[in-house]
């Protein structure tokens, strides 16, 4: 697919699938929820389920002449796989902790900061602020913000949110921002699937190594009965379409808006988390929802404008 011109016909590809990927980003967390492992467990189970999915695709698709990028990439390639591999894991640890501490729901709210986090990068450092409309795009970064804030709920009205639940899903944002400005860099350099493979390896090494050394200290429980095997290995096949239609987004529509885009995760999450697993009382946050709902739809139409 490499070499394809950029008509209107592709960038509308490039939006829906930005939408695809956020609805697989939405469900790729929902393993962790019917989960009881520890979360560095999950995650280097996760990232073996991530890694074999990540092969098993890159050899379909290279056999049927969908792709043609090499298995053996540069050195600086890499180095930006690899390293996206550690930044991953920090932040799909960060969340999974996260998520058992103020649920599924209110998690996704904070951790879908990494949007404006990473359209920041992308916009400064690879200079797209020269091809999008800036004004509508920082209209749909201050909507998507807004929207995380709205979706922000006590959990009693004599108590406040959970500080800790929240810090930690902001450090997932920080490291799934940075995640995406590199694997952005690298799909403008033509590597879309590869990366994934060198990516969910380094998930596995580093998660195994954080384990080895941690187990050492305190013992680990691991729970080993199918269900506790299968959901987490369920969660990294969701991640690698979550994260193969994002790279195929960036490769139609700029960085800066796909990255917004994908927090149309957001919205699938919370109707998962009100309507599915309970986490929020919507009869008695109802007027809250709908406003964070409206602020994240309008921010979805910025994103439009900006791009147009």
């Amino acid at each position: 697919m490499e070499g394809l011109p950029i008509t209107m016909n592709t960038i509308l590809w490039g939006y829906i699938f930005g939408i695809i990927s956020s609805m697989f980003s939405a469900l790729y967390v929902v393993p962790r929820k019917l989960s009881r492992q520890k979360p560095i467990v999950y995650a280097l189970i996760m990232g073996g389920g991530y890694f074999s999915a990540s092969l098993a695709g890159y050899i379909i698709l290279k056999m049927t002449g969908f792709i043609t990028e090499p298995l053996i990439l540069p050195f600086f390639h890499t180095i930006l796989s690899c390293l996206n591999g550690v930044l991953w894991l920090v932040a799909s640890v960060s969340v999974l902790i996260s998520i058992d501490k103020i649920g599924l729901a209110k998690s996704n709210q904070w951790k879908s900061l990494q949007g404006p986090v990473g359209a920041f990068l992308i916009l400064t450092l690879l200079s797209e602020f020269l091809v999008v409309n800036l004004v509508y795009l920082i209209l749909a970064i201050i909507l998507i913000t807004l929207a995380a804030v709205m979706f922000t709920t006590r959990d009693s009205d004599s108590c406040k949110p959970n500080k800790a639940g929240i810090f930690y899903a902001l450090i997932a944002a920080l490291f799934f921002g940075i995640y995406a400005f590199i694997k952005k860099i690298l799909t403008d350099e033509g590597i879309l699937f590869t990366q994934q493979i060198y990516t969910a390896i380094f998930v596995v090494v580093s998660a195994a190594i954080y384990f080895l050394i941690k187990n050492r200290n305190d013992s680990i429980d691991i729970q080993k009965s199918k269900r506790e095997i299968f959901l987490p290995l369920m969660g990294g096949l969701l991640f690698f379409l979550n994260a193969s239609f994002n790279i195929l987004s960036y490769k139609f529509i700029e960085g800066s808006i796909a990255s917004m885009l994908h927090q149309l995760n957001a919205v699938w999450l919370l109707l998962l988390g009100v309507f599915v697993f309970k986490e929020i009382d919507y009869r008695k946050y109802w007027v809250r929802l709908v406003v964070g709902l409206s602020f994240s739809v309008i921010g979805v139409v910025m994103l439009l404008l900006a791009r147009m």
